[in-house]
């Protein structure tokens, strides 16, 4: 059961999402000057792992969605 769960697709993309939102709640306002002057911190890192979490999943997510336009196109033909 938690392997299931740690594996989600939409568990990974919904997490991921979250992540990039909060770290950039919390860099908004310092973001370019942070950028300009190269002062990183550990939400910035959170917004580049965010954005991995989130395109990892996105390619799963994609193919279920595929494998049920495919069954459903089968199921219509016959």
């Amino acid at each position: 059961m938690l392997k299931l769960i740690v594996t989600s697709p939409y568990l990974n993309l919904i997490v991921g999402i979250i992540m990039i939102a909060t770290s950039f709640q919390e860099a908004y306002e310092t973001l370019y000057d942070d950028l300009k002057n190269l002062s990183f911190g550990a939400h910035h890192g959170l917004i580049v792992y965010g954005l991995l979490v989130v395109v990892r999943a996105l390619p799963d997510i994609f193919e279920g969605l595929t494998f049920l336009k495919d069954s459903s196109d089968q199921k219509n033909t016959k």
